[in-house]
């Protein structure tokens, strides 16, 4: 993760990521650290709370940016094949004079995904290793790590017994190397210390019994191999392709339309992602796959409200609300005030207007398809020689009245 490499931004992540584990901490403590998924679910709900009015802001912008792209395409279209110069800066300058007719920027949905982003991190990082976040989890491996490193040589151990072929020196990478681990290989680290073995087998018992949710161990990854596990992935490719549809589905603009390259550039996202989220799901700890899958569940029914509120939005309102910000920032800088386009809730409403157009078309079609089928049908059986030769008749028939 280049981001995490960049001293100012790990540093963000970091105490983002401190945040979130006191907020983890505090479920642990009023659920009685029950269950590790029990606190996950509810940590996701209440993250997800927590960013819900950025969500908003970020619809709020797409909704924009729908309401823009049938012009925004229309320019792109007209200056298509132009790489000169003075075309381009054509281009780029009524570009930018539809931004400011909607009283926005391109950049203006960049701000909510640059806030969101070393959030995400600070999540995934608490999620990916609570021990390390969540004392009361860190409790239950302390006495494993304290036998072991009493032991002689215990690095030289793990690496005989076949569990690693690292060399752990600290107690934190111990932790972390010990929080991922399966039943089996519990077994095969009680085998290799079987001085300190009923230690282990009192501890893991504890730390499997609260990684346990429905079967499943949370601090491990399902992998490719064929178990319980693998719903894991399959429910985050399914929840994300639902929370995609749900988002899909307000707006105006046509994604099927070929020339619109922004309109068929999301398209391909919005295929790949619940792909993606499957397979990053099967390699990661099942705790994160479940992360995956309740945010997207929450998104969905979040999504469910927000697009009844952006119902209620007035367009007009909505751009007046973004020219009075950019009108005060323009008289910071000394320059006159820009007046609300009208055109701009008009080319809206148009394009409002074409899709619904458009999905009446398509389902006159379907019925049209549909009667025509039960037409010819009837009266014989589907695919005899006779109903064959009574599709032509009553096709002729049809035909002759016409």
């Amino acid at each position: 993760m280049i981001l995490l490499r960049v001293p100012i931004i790990g540093d963000i992540i970091d105490f983002i990521a401190l945040l979130m584990g006191y907020i983890m901490q505090a479920l642990f403590f009023i659920t009685g650290g029950f269950n590790i998924g029990l606190c996950i679910i509810l940590f996701t709900i209440i993250v997800r709370l927590i960013m819900m009015p950025m969500t908003i802001k970020q619809q709020r912008f797409s909704k924009l940016s729908s309401m823009m792209q049938p012009e925004l395409a229309a320019v792109q279209n007209k200056y298509k094949g132009k790489n000169d110069t003075a075309s381009m800066q054509k281009m780029q300058a009524e570009t930018k004079a539809i931004y400011e007719k909607y009283g926005t920027s391109p950049t203006g949905g960049c701000l909510q995904m640059f806030i969101q982003l070393p959030i995400f991190y600070g999540i995934f990082a608490v999620v990916r290793d609570i021990p390390k976040y969540v004392p009361r989890v860190k409790e239950l491996f302390e006495p494993i790590i304290s036998a072991i490193t009493g032991v002689a040589n215990y690095s030289q151990v793990l690496i005989d017994s076949g569990l690693t072929t690292a060399t752990y020196d600290t107690e934190d990478g111990l932790l972390q190397f010990f929080n991922a681990f399966s039943a089996d290989q519990w077994e095969t680290l009680k085998n290799a210390f079987p001085t300190v073995s009923d230690t282990i087998a009192a501890q893991s018992e504890k730390i499997l019994h609260v990684n346990n949710f429905f079967g499943i161990n949370l601090a491990t990854a399902p992998g490719f191999k064929l178990s319980l596990a693998l719903i894991i992935p399959l429910l985050a490719g399914l929840t994300q392709w639902l929370s995609v549809k749900l988002m899909q589905s307000k707006s105006p603009v046509n994604n099927n339309d070929e020339s619109n390259t922004a309109a068929q550039s999301m398209k391909m996202m919005n295929t790949m992602m619940p792909i993606i989220s499957a397979v990053f799901c099967i390699s990661m700890p099942s705790g994160l796959g479940l992360y995956w899958i309740m945010g997207s569940v929450v998104q969905c029914i979040q999504q469910i409200f927000i697009n009844k509120y952006m119902d209620k939005v007035d367009v007009e309102q909505l751009i007046a609300k973004n020219m009075e910000k950019v009108n005060k920032k323009r008289a910071r800088q000394g320059l006159p005030p820009k007046k609300v386009d009208t055109s701009a809730v008009t080319n809206y409403e148009e394009a409002v207007q074409k899709k619904e157009e458009e999905i009446a078309r398509r389902g006159e079609r379907a019925k049209e398809i549909k009667d025509s089928t039960e037409y010819y049908n009837q009266n014989a059986k589907p695919g005899s020689l006779a109903s064959k030769a009574n599709m032509v008749k009553m096709y002729n028939e049809k035909n002759s009245k016409n």
